[in-house]
């Protein structure tokens, strides 16, 4: 596969949800939700403790938006990562930190 030329948009995101619930499995609804803009997904922080209720978690990830075929707008990129957000809220009854 041959990289894109266009730039990236760099984008972060932290979500609290269940003890349980394995980042493995948030990371899949991310890659899901941000299709095909999504280029790169990674875990970059696990966070238990004040203020994050017990038997919760927060999970950070950096996300990495990028079309092959043109510079990606504002626009564009918030309008994919809020549909992330939003399919996490309802998958994971998450709550988006920092919203």
């Amino acid at each position: 596969v041959t990289p894109s030329r266009f730039p990236p948009s760099d984008r972060d995101i932290a979500i609290v949800v269940d003890e349980d619930t394995s980042h493995a499995d948030v990371e899949e609804a991310i890659r899901a939700a941000g299709r095909p803009l999504l280029e790169r997904v990674e875990l970059f922080d696990v966070y238990r403790g004040e203020p994050i209720p017990a038997g919760r978690k927060s999970l950070a990830f950096s996300l990495r938006y990028r079309a092959p075929d043109r510079t990606l707008d504002d626009e564009e990129v918030s309008s994919v990562h809020n549909r992330v957000e939003r399919a996490l809220v309802d998958k994971f009854r998450g709550e988006v930190r920092g919203r």
